[in-house]
């Protein structure tokens, strides 16, 4: 039971490009930034797959619309 050989198509070409995700938007643009995590909660999210970051993003925006301090 050999591994399939993989098959480039024009998709699979360009699922695979480099760069800023195509969620990336000039008007709200993305800040590069380091921040520190407990261990298990960063296993956790990049348990998550592909996108975690993106969606650790998204999570904490709504937190904090959800807990402003007028």
């Amino acid at each position: 039971m050999g591994e399939q050989a993989r098959v480039s198509t024009p998709e699979t070409i360009l699922a695979r490009r480099r760069g800023r995700p195509v969620g990336s938007r000039k008007d709200r643009p993305k800040i590069q930034t380091a921040i520190r995590f407990d261990a298990d909660v960063l296993e956790g999210l990049r348990a998550t797959g592909r996108g975690w970051q993106t969606r650790a993003n998204e999570a904490l925006r709504e937190w904090l619309e959800n807990h402003r301090v007028a």
